[in-house]
This record gives C-alpha cells, structure tokens and sequence, in this order.
C-alpha cells in the first residue's frame, strides 16, 4: 500500500462520513451492544465473503480518556499511543466467526478493543472502535503476510448506522488492521495517514 494510494482511499472514508471525530458527547453504554457483519476484502474475495465478524461493546470511553489519547498521540506519536492504549480498560472485543461460512477465514482470536464511542446525528450515528491489536491476526504483527505491523501499530473499526423501518440499527463500516494516525486541530478530528493493507468492508452490519 504507498501512501498515496493511502490517502485516495482515505479521502473515500471521509467522503462516506466515517472519518474518525472524537469531539462528540457520549454516554456510557446501559448494557453490552453485539453486532454481526459479513467481512468483504479486497485482496481477497473469495474468502473474505465467508468471513463473518463478530463485536461486542461493554462501555463507551469517556472524555477524559479521549482527551488523554489526543495529547498522548499529538505530543509523543503512534507508538505511544498504541502503549497508551494498553493502561486503558478493555471497552469489548471484535473477532472472526469460523462459523460464518465455507471456506477459510481469519484467525478467531478476539482482539480487545481499548476505545469505543458513538456519536449520534440527524443522519443516525457512529460507532469508532480502536484496538492497538490486528484482528484476525491473532495480535501477532508478523503474521500479516509480510505488511511489517510493527510500524502501524493500532488497528480501527468504523460503523455508519441508520435505523430502518422495523427499528433495527443497521449499515456498512471499514476495518483497517494497521495504521498510523494524527490528529487535525482544526477539524477535531483523526486523519489516517498510511495503512499497510487494504481495508476489510464491512456489509450487511446489525446492531443485536
């Protein structure tokens, strides 16, 4: 992945509303939020498209936590940040579901998700969830066919919900196993600057 290639895909995110904003008011989860999506890669279709993913949301992060991710990262970098995120208190899991098709998929392993918000508009609303593993991986930076994670090391999950007509939150979202980010004053707002691999799309998303 160069990093121009980077960037046009990122501008793509943007463009789909599922750029990264931690500026938003939340509140804590009343109780654990599942949801299921069928995982579509890129680079490879025919398996991806018998990946099932499975996420668990026990709370959302504070501000104060937000907040102390901000400046971690803006002062000392990705790396810190990726160390930062292990003091945090564990916010649910995401993981591969083998039973999600024929066919081989991605290493079950949970990979534990270290921040969680939502954030709610008139269009429906946002779920960023960052993990400093690499889900499907089974947290090993070694394993993703040579993509050197050691150098993207946090791993992100952005949900675009709406709520259809029977009341049910659904919609798509984009996994991204690695990445570097840095965050934008101006706009309040985290900017992917270069991930290693192309994002895994996440179709078909029901909130549980």
């Amino acid at each position: 992945m160069t990093l121009s290639r980077g960037l046009n895909l990122v501008a793509m995110v943007v463009a789909l509303g599922l750029a990264l904003v931690w500026i938003s008011p939340v509140e804590a989860a009343d109780e654990e939020i599942n949801i299921k999506a069928r995982a579509i890669s890129s680079m490879n279709i025919v398996r991806a498209v018998s990946d099932m993913l499975d996420i668990r949301i026990s709370r959302w992060s504070t501000d104060d936590e937000r907040d102390a991710l901000i400046n971690t990262l803006k002062k000392e970098g990705n790396h810190a940040l990726a160390s930062a995120l292990n003091e945090e208190e564990a916010t649910g899991w995401v993981s591969f579901d083998p039973r999600g098709g024929g066919g081989p998929g991605r290493d079950p392993r949970r990979a534990v998700l270290k921040y969680a918000r939502e954030i709610v508009s008139e269009d429906g609303k946002e779920f960023i969830l960052i993990t400093n593993h690499y889900p499907g991986y089974a947290n090993d930076s070694r394993a993703a066919d040579g993509a050197k994670l050691t150098n993207y090391p946090v791993s992100f999950v952005l949900l675009k919900l709406h709520q259809d007509a029977d009341g049910e939150w659904t919609g798509i979202g984009r996994m991204f196993v690695g990445a570097k980010l840095r965050y934008e004053t101006t706009s309040g707002k985290f900017v992917i600057d270069e991930f290693p691999m192309d994002p895994v799309y996440l179709k078909d998303v029901k909130v549980k």
